[in-house]
């Protein structure tokens, strides 16, 4: 028995309500559970852990102790350094901590000097917070000489770095006793190091992305998200899946913004396999309408094999009925426009035009997602509603490129159909004919060129034959071309036309012209368009091949 189509439960429709008894076309669904993520790991590479957890650890090895919260008050703490790092950063600080009378203090010294009130108080915070029972000295401004660093943080604010080191070296070697300060020292280095991960991520050099990220562990904090996103993907692509994930779960404990919190969750949901999604998915806050922060990367599984059945993939398992129908109660709630349109194309793509219709329909109530529109211009199409089609094409296809294609396409099979119900008005074909130019559109331009052929005779229709067949030599076009040269008995065009596309185009062998050509009542009519499927995703407007009678005149 097959699976009944999963539609809208409420839904304004263009057209008459959705006869919901239509059965979905749907493979066999398979009892296993679904890959999810562009990186995929052999089962025993991860195991069952609680939420949260991470499932990439091996059961061998004890998980490294990075899984709570950094302090709020220490937002550097960086767990994912090297290990190396994490000791030499523990041994200094448990040394400065047991000498609090070796305590750095030329940057204070310096602000004090220079009156930069705002940085001494930042550095005085800094410091008390490294050494609690450290008290400032008190001749901090009875100091006669300084050296102006102003300068050298103008350099750094334009980004050239090597200038910085040159000016710096330069000041010292006139000034043996002088040390550029601790603050600005620092932010160098990271700004260095920075420079050094987006070059080494342009190259996808993944390695040296986790090298320079290991020297400078306090660019992986979450001031610098977007080294933290880089140096994740890094991990992931060189299949280091437990450290990804340790950073991944870093970002959902330690830091607050929600945007960022949401694009960490999408690029892990792009990067990790799925038992790391679910683990990530638990460390998602409860929002104050009370809905669950990740809600929707619930799906991604869902929306991945709905996916990948919509574009075709032979080996796609479509999801269970159960699991479409929990997908389709989450849409309606968060009236999510992409998820309504990715329903949409999944029953489109099995050709079931009016759960396809629902789905359109209510996308676009739900957004302004043109792929929307697309979609129910497409799928009234396919039902045979032309008229309906055509009025709303018309009303879009200013707005979007594929959707003013289906418009020249849908006036170009009423223009070429005797039998078509939709008219074309005097007014449309002046539209048609702006937007046939507009798009360079070769079938479109035939159709106009056998309109003229009909009304005004082929003096009138050459020249669109011509443009058609300049944009794009199809076989509509060309043949065109040649029923014009025999219409007006012009031997050399038709000879020419011969000899460049008969390789092409086997039906240019019929025509000739002979001396019977005003006796004959045989007329070359041009075959329709017809509404047809469109089963490619992506690009909606096909390749329409037109096909014409072997009729000519003789």
């Amino acid at each position: 028995m097959s699976a009944l189509a999963v539609v809208p439960t409420q839904n304004t429709a263009i057209t008459p309500a959705v006869d919901q008894s239509v059965a979905a076309v749907l493979p066999k669904a398979v009892n296993a559970a679904p890959v999810t993520g562009t990186a995929q790991l052999p089962e025993t590479s991860y195991r069952d852990v609680a939420p949260g957890e991470n499932p990439f650890t091996p059961v061998a090895q004890k998980a490294p102790v990075v899984t709570t919260p950094a302090p709020a008050a220490t937002p550097a703490a960086n767990p994912f350094a090297s290990a190396t790092a994490d000791m030499k950063q523990a041994a200094t600080g448990q040394a400065k901590a047991a000498a609090p009378e070796k305590v750095d203090e030329t940057a204070l010294r310096y602000y004090a000097k220079t009156r930069d009130l705002k940085r001494l108080g930042a550095e005085l915070r800094r410091l008390k917070a490294l050494y609690p029972n450290w008290e400032a000295s008190e001749d901090l401004f009875n100091q006669t000489t300084a050296i102006d660093e102003q300068p050298l943080w103008d350099i750094y604010a334009t980004g050239d770095l090597t200038r910085l080191r040159v000016e710096i070296a330069r000041i010292a070697s006139g000034n043996p006793e002088w040390k550029p300060s601790t603050d600005l020292m620092e932010k160098l280095e990271m700004a260095e190091s920075r420079k050094l991960i987006d070059r080494a991520y342009t190259r996808a050099n993944w390695g040296q992305v986790i090298s320079a990220a290991q020297q400078q562990p306090q660019l992986l904090v979450c001031g610098e998200m977007n080294a933290l996103w880089q140096v994740g993907e890094a991990l992931a692509k060189t299949r280091d899946m437990a450290k990804a994930f340790d950073l991944y779960k870093y970002v959902l404990t330690n830091c607050d913004q929600p945007s960022e919190r949401l694009a960490t969750m999408q690029k892990a949901s792009a990067l990790l396999p799925a038992a790391g999604i679910t683990s990530l998915l638990a460390l998602g806050r409860t929002l104050p309408d009370g809905t669950a922060e990740f809600a929707s990367f619930s799906y991604d599984a869902i929306r991945k094999q709905m996916g990948a059945v919509s574009e075709g993939d032979p080996m796609a398992r479509p999801p269970s009925g159960a699991d479409l129908e929990s997908f389709a109660n989450y849409v309606e709630s968060a009236q999510s426009a992409p998820d309504a349109s990715l329903f949409g194309w999944y029953y489109y793509s099995q050709k079931q035009w009016q759960p396809a219709l629902a789905w359109f329909t209510s996308g676009m109530q739900y957004g302004n997602d043109l792929k929307n529109v697309e979609g129910v211009i497409l799928s009234l199409r396919n039902l045979g509603k032309m008229d309906e089609a055509f009025t709303l094409a018309t009303r879009f296809a200013d707005k979007s490129d594929d959707i003013r294609n289906e418009y020249i396409e849908i006036a170009a099979a009423a223009l070429t159909d005797e039998q078509a119900t939709l008219k074309i008005s005097d007014s449309d074909l002046s539209t048609l004919k702006s937007y046939v130019y507009a798009a360079k559109s070769a079938l479109g331009a035939q159709a106009l060129g056998w309109k003229l052929f009909r009304d005004k005779g082929p003096a009138e229709a050459r020249p669109l034959f011509a443009q058609s067949v300049e944009w794009e030599a199809t076989e509509g076009g060309v043949i065109g071309m040649a029923v014009i040269a025999s219409r007006s008995k012009n031997k050399s065009e038709l000879a020419a036309l011969k000899q460049q596309y008969a390789g092409q185009f086997a039906g240019l062998k019929d025509f000739a012209i002979t001396p019977s050509l005003k006796k004959s009542k045989r007329v070359v009519q041009p075959i329709a368009v017809a509404a047809k499927p469109v089963t490619n995703r992506f690009n909606r407007i096909p390749s329409t091949k037109w096909m014409y009678s072997r009729e000519y005149a003789r």
